[in-house]
């Protein structure tokens, strides 16, 4: 599937789930200013807004990167999997590793820059 393709899955889910989104249990947990997507030039990024940056993260790990992660894989399930408390634990290692192995990455749990990359833009 083409980059353009994906992009455009991912803008008709969004607008589709537009409505459930700002109905969800969950969607509180997101900081309130923060948008759930940006538009950049390259597409549509994926952003809760605990954190924007890149930086290694694995289990024993703590604070917004984790908290970011966590509401990353919440938004990819379609449901509230994860509690988005910065703590990653086993819980958030195990849903790490099904998100790797969906994109037949190495599923070791770590979310590092491709991991990142996947997540936050889905390429």
């Amino acid at each position: 599937m083409t980059i353009r393709r994906r992009v455009t899955a991912l803008v008709t889910t969004l607008v589709m789930a537009g409505g459930l989104l700002a109905v969800a249990p969950w969607a509180a947990q997101a900081a309130p200013s923060a948008p759930a997507s940006a538009q950049t030039e390259v597409g549509v990024q994926h952003y809760c807004g605990y954190y924007d940056g890149s930086a290694t993260v694995r289990r024993g790990s703590k604070g917004d990167a984790v908290r970011e992660v966590q509401c990353i894989i919440n938004y990819w399930r379609g449901r509230h999997v994860l509690t988005v408390d910065g703590d990653f634990g086993e819980k958030t290692e195990e849903w790490v590793k099904e998100f790797q192995r969906g994109w037949g990455d190495k599923d070791d749990g770590i979310v590092g820059p491709l991991t990142w990359d996947r997540m936050r833009w889905g390429v």
